[in-house]
């Protein structure tokens, strides 16, 4: 039996990658009756809108590292999984389509999870995987110049517990070269960030963040923990998003 953690509960840091999953969909050309690998589904969202997509003849296979808050359909089917030491449901060649979320926290060997996402894949099927990427965001606007450094520093902090203490933030290094390696073709990467003002929904998801990941933030006070909240809901607040990046790449017919 596995156990859960705190980088891997499902948290408001799943939802970092949400949005650009989601407007990542329409490129991926899911059609109705298509069988789905969601890895890393955390609360589920992304997980409901495979289901409608491929419809009541599709499937979607949702993993997670805690499944508390999915349910099974007769189209989504749930597994609870440790990406260090478990398997991926699924045998070669079983997947039209696998999304998968950079699971928040370090991967013990994230080649070897990308390797059998690939295997498990269909000749022609897609895999598409989401990240955050090194970039070091942007502190546009803030009460003064004490603040934008708190906001930057916690921010610094709280990325390197999603992503490992390496900061690569990215399932390798050079995740091309992996999917090249691989057979993996026709690549195509998109990357997105916004502009998040205290008070908005976005600060509000950061102020969240950092909450659900206090107890891990040892380099950070309670006081500038609290401090941080409190700017977050500040409207003279303007910062950059962490930035996002899903890449795409199909396995080819033999």
């Amino acid at each position: 039996m596995t156990t859960t953690s705190l980088f891997t509960r499902p948290g408001p840091a799943h939802q970092l990658l949400d949005s650009i999953i989601g407007n990542h969909l329409d490129r991926l050309k899911i059609k109705p009756g298509q069988v789905v690998l969601e890895v890393g589904a955390g609360p589920g969202e992304i997980t409901a809108r495979l289901a409608a997509l491929v419809g009541r003849d599709g499937s979607v296979t949702a993993v997670t590292a805690d499944t508390r808050q999915l349910a099974p359909t007769s189209v989504i089917d749930i597994y609870r999984r440790d990406l260090d030491c478990d398997l991926l449901p699924g045998t070669t060649d079983s997947y039209h389509l696998i999304v998968a979320r950079w699971p928040h926290g370090p991967l013990r060997d994230p080649v070897d999870v990308v390797q059998q996402m690939i295997a498990r894949l269909r000749p022609g099927g897609t895999l598409a995987l989401a990240f955050i990427t090194p970039t070091t965001p942007r502190i546009y606007r803030a009460p003064d110049a004490e603040d934008a450094r708190l906001i930057g520093t916690v921010m610094h902090h709280a990325r390197r517990v999603l992503v490992g203490p390496d900061g690569s933030a990215t399932w390798t290094r050079d995740i091309d070269t992996l999917l090249l390696d691989n057979g993996m073709a026709g690549h195509c990467t998109h990357t997105g960030t916004e502009t998040w003002t205290g008070g908005g929904p976005g600060c509000r998801l950061l102020a969240d963040i950092v909450t659900h990941l206090r107890p891990t933030l040892t380099e950070i006070t309670g006081r500038d923990i609290d401090r941080f909240g409190a700017l977050m809901a500040d409207p003279r607040v303007l910062l950059a998003s962490y930035e996002r990046q899903v890449i795409h790449a199909r396995k080819p017919v033999c």
